[in-house]
């Protein structure tokens, strides 16, 4: 007779159980991207998937770790009740071309981004910046110091330079910015 092995749950949730975990692994190109998303090593959870018939059944404090990684709860996990959980759209190109990074990377680049764009809202809701923002053309590109190639590029851009008001009606365009005059 052979020994039953001593687990967690009852013999009958051992295969769905492995079934779940199928179904969360699906959500990434392969097992052992999987597994890095969920830091485990692959071969635990490859081990998993080896048996058929008597599959081992995960520790507890594992299957915490991937449903907290995956956003399901651990009881659907541990015995399927409650939520099925979302699949993400596989249709979804930035989702598809960071499956490549773990939680913590995605947390961290999440949080980079997050900082990232308030700073550029905040610098965009600056007074002196909006003002830059609505100049004309060429007077931003005189202000940067944009040379064009050509003479009659320069001729055209200043003669434009001193009509500015066709961009920005009612704004007059300060003289040492429409000539090339050294004011000394």
């Amino acid at each position: 007779m052979r020994k039953e092995r001593l687990g967690s749950f009852q013999e009958q949730d051992k295969k769905p159980v492995i079934e779940r975990i199928s179904q969360l692994v699906r959500r990434h190109k392969s097992r052992s991207a999987a597994a890095r998303a969920w830091g485990i090593n692959i071969n635990t959870l490859n081990s998993y998937f080896k048996n058929d018939v008597d599959p081992p059944m995960p520790r507890e404090n594992l299957l915490a770790q991937i449903a907290a990684s995956e956003g399901v709860s651990l009881e659907w996990l541990q015995v399927g009740d409650n939520e099925t959980p979302k699949t993400p759209n596989d249709g979804d190109e930035l989702t598809r071309m960071l499956d490549f990074l773990t939680k913590d990377e995605r947390t961290r680049l999440a949080t980079m981004l997050a900082r990232k764009g308030v700073e550029t809202v905040l610098y965009l809701l600056d007074e002196d910046n909006i003002k830059l923002l609505k100049m004309d053309r060429v007077v931003k590109e005189k202000i940067l110091g944009i040379q064009h190639r050509t003479p009659e590029d320069m001729t055209h851009d200043e003669a434009e330079a001193r009509e500015c008001g066709a961009d920005n009606p009612g704004e007059t365009l300060p003289q040492s910015l429409a000539s090339n005059k050294k004011v000394g």
